[in-house]
């Protein structure tokens, strides 16, 4: 026992003068270590980069042009996923579509996500707004509100993600700086992705199964 305490003791002693404070002049980090700010493209190039990355992550995304375009999008949405029963936040991007209008016309409930937490995870559709969008990880960030509650983004099967192209940013310093204060905000990048340990990828695990991306120009 004292044989091994006595090691232990002198491991400890190296461990501690190797890392205790150095009170010379700071190192400077290596070349490599320097991130300069990403330079962001033109308007096209990063909306088409940000549709790429998204389906790189075996997300769906488009752009969409105008209400009827977008009205004919959320069709083939409901269609395709089977949805019964939606959920979104509250912001004035949908009232440029009339979105409560056409949700009802393909005969799909609305579900307040300010109610019962269960009845949102009974949701099919989870609508949200994004307040910043990363082209270089094909990255959302939305920020929690009472109008847009994290879990539209959590519970419901699939998540829907509207982007305006004013709400792209360089990179994730331009995005942490505009929730800057916030308390809470979700980063969302696709479906959850788990594997085996025979590889076998899986995706939604944890959140919704499936995710839509619009850009909405």
């Amino acid at each position: 026992m004292s044989e091994d305490r006595s090691a232990r003791d002198e491991i400890f002693a190296q461990v501690h003068a190797a890392v205790k404070t150095f009170s010379g002049t700071p190192l400077r980090p290596p070349a490599s270590a320097r991130f300069e700010p990403r330079r962001p493209a033109g308007p096209e190039e990063e909306m088409e980069q940000m549709l790429a990355e998204v389906k790189r992550l075996s997300g769906y995304a488009r752009r969409v042009h105008g209400r009827d375009e977008f009205a004919a999008a959320l069709g083939g949405l409901v269609s395709a996923e089977g949805v019964r029963m939606a959920a979104h936040s509250d912001h004035p991007l949908y009232l440029t579509y009339g979105l409560d209008d056409l949700l009802k016309g393909l005969g799909v409930e609305i579900v307040s996500p300010g109610g019962d937490g269960r009845r949102l995870a009974e949701c099919d559709l989870g609508m949200t707004v994004a307040d910043a969008a990363i082209p270089e990880t094909g990255t959302v960030l939305l920020r929690t509100t009472k109008g847009q509650l994290d879990a539209l983004s959590i519970l419901p099967r699939v998540h829907l993600a509207l982007v305006a192209p004013e709400a792209f940013q360089a990179d994730l310093h331009q995005a942490f700086a505009l929730a800057k204060g916030d308390r809470h905000f979700v980063l969302v990048s696709g479906s959850s992705r788990t594997a085996d340990i025979e590889k076998v990828l899986t995706l939604g695990v944890h959140g919704p199964k499936s995710f839509h991306l619009w850009i909405c120009d």
